[in-house]
């Protein structure tokens, strides 16, 4: 079963939360009961020098201790202060303990390596007294002189108190763990939630987008990762809906551009076959047929260029050259239409423009933007050439036209693929709106830019940028 980013972020949260949580607890644990011990070493030790004090006193002039006044101190001490007192002989038998009577040590004596181990200084230790005791206790003894007569004072808290103080603390640990840990694992679920939500959005936008779906994007409001990341597929999501609707446009005109010469063919040509067309005419059908076949040759020819463009496939062979004799040259093969519109030319009396560029595509950048200015210059107008240093590489040469100009909402789409201007469908049906898009793409390929600028009813220009020639020295 596959898991989600949600549990899996949420257990490896909740796992290392949790083994945080045992951790700190089991430190304090082990903490606390160090500082219990040594608590209780610290408090036996405090009341132990006040006991040995009242032992001492309490011996008398022949060098013995008052036994019986001992037995009532060390009955009232061992209420008040919750230790077992006991003083023994020099063999280790109990002479005074503050248990009832008969107390419990009657009979038994402190083995000799346990009087060993006690000195003058008094030792602390945590054990039955090799025996003595008949369960783990915490023992303060210490070895006293009356008169040259050896005594040993013990002191016992049991060692009982210790589980239940462990038992307690422990407890008290487990429940403030459980509500610290149940208080942070809600605001973990509540967080993790919170991030792994939009991430649940985007994959399913994603597959959405994936499947050309661009109809919802992603509305994730927060400033941060995800929210730069919701805006890059929407922008992403945006792109591929523009790519889409090109997509569609492309084929759609391709189909209509194909179709209309290729019905014209074909109508034609089965006019001839089956005797619809008298043989007089066939010339002149023939005529139109091959008009149509040229102009489905430019249409492939110019739509594999555009291809070759954009792709990178085509290969910039550049060098330096001068464009003017390039401008000239198109203007010749359009001497005719120039003279029957009396088109005045301007701006080419100017020195040598030199550029670095694939001189083949540069004159075909030249073609098409002249032939376009030709094509829709008015009447008795001008085509103004102009030719301007933009920085210290690059150069850009303008075209403008008088005429009609272009309206504002032809302005940006006039490089776009087959599309035609509404004037331009009129005065040039046989076109296939691909002349611009081809400028575009080489200008692209070099490095430079290309733009538009028009007025309605006075002009429309076209400028473009490329590399400078190297000065010659």
């Amino acid at each position: 079963m596959r898991k989600s980013v949600f549990s899996e972020f949420f257990c490896l949260c909740a796992a290392v939360l949790s083994a945080a949580v045992i951790c700190v607890g089991s430190v304090m644990l082990i903490v606390s009961c160090e500082h219990y011990k040594s608590d209780r070493i610290e408090y036996m030790q405090s009341r132990s020098e006040a006991m040995i004090s009242a032992t001492v006193s309490s011996v008398t002039d022949t060098g013995e201790a008052d036994l019986q006044k001992l037995k009532k101190i060390y009955a009232d001490m061992s209420v008040y202060i919750g230790v077992d007192l006991t003083l023994t002989d020099s063999d280790g038998v109990a002479l005074v303990c503050s248990e009832a009577s008969p107390c419990s040590h009657t009979g038994k004596n402190i083995k000799k390596s346990a009087l060993n181990r006690i000195t003058e200084d008094g030792i602390y230790e945590l054990s039955t007294l090799d025996g003595f005791y008949d369960d783990d206790s915490f023992i303060f003894a210490q070895k006293l002189d009356f008169n040259g007569k050896t005594h040993y004072f013990i002191s016992i808290l049991g060692y009982n108190m210790l589980p239940k103080y462990m038992m307690q603390l422990f407890l008290t640990l487990f429940v403030i763990s459980s509500l610290i840990l149940a208080g942070a694992l809600t605001i973990m679920y509540t967080s993790t939630k919170r991030l792994v939500t939009p991430i649940k959005e985007m994959t399913l936008a994603a597959r959405r987008f994936g499947e050309s779906d661009f109809s919802q994007k992603l509305h994730i409001a927060d400033e941060n990762e995800l929210g730069y990341l919701a805006n890059s597929l929407n922008e992403m999501a945006s792109s591929l809906e523009e790519i889409e609707e090109t997509r569609k446009t492309f084929i759609s005109n391709v189909s209509h551009e194909l179709k209309t010469p290729m019905t014209t063919i074909g109508g034609f040509v089965d006019g001839i076959l089956d005797g619809t067309i008298p043989k007089e005419q066939h010339t002149h059908y023939l005529k139109i047929v091959s008009k149509e076949v040229n102009r489905l040759a430019r249409l492939v020819r110019s739509m594999l260029n555009i291809s070759k463009y954009e792709s990178g496939e085509l290969a910039l062979s550049t060098k330096d050259f001068d464009v003017l004799p390039i401008i000239l040259q198109t203007l010749l093969n359009f001497e005719k239409r120039i003279d029957e519109k009396n088109i005045d030319i301007q701006g080419l009396d100017t020195d040598a423009v030199r550029l670095n560029a694939d001189p083949d595509l540069a004159q075909q950048v030249i073609y098409n933007l002249v032939e376009n200015a030709v094509k829709f210059v008015n009447d008795g107008g001008y085509i103004r050439f102009e030719f301007t240093d933009e920085d210290d590489d690059m150069r850009r040469i303008s075209i403008r036209n008088s005429g009609d100009g272009l309206k504002e909402k032809e302005i940006s789409k006039v490089f776009e693929r087959f599309y035609k201007t509404d004037e331009s469908r009129g005065i040039d049906p046989g076109g296939v709106g691909l002349g611009l898009s081809i400028v575009s793409s080489i200008i692209k390929l070099h490095g430079g830019t290309i733009r538009v600028s028009s007025e309605p009813n006075s002009f429309t220009e076209f400028s473009f940028s490329l590399k400078k020639a190297a000065e010659r020295k």
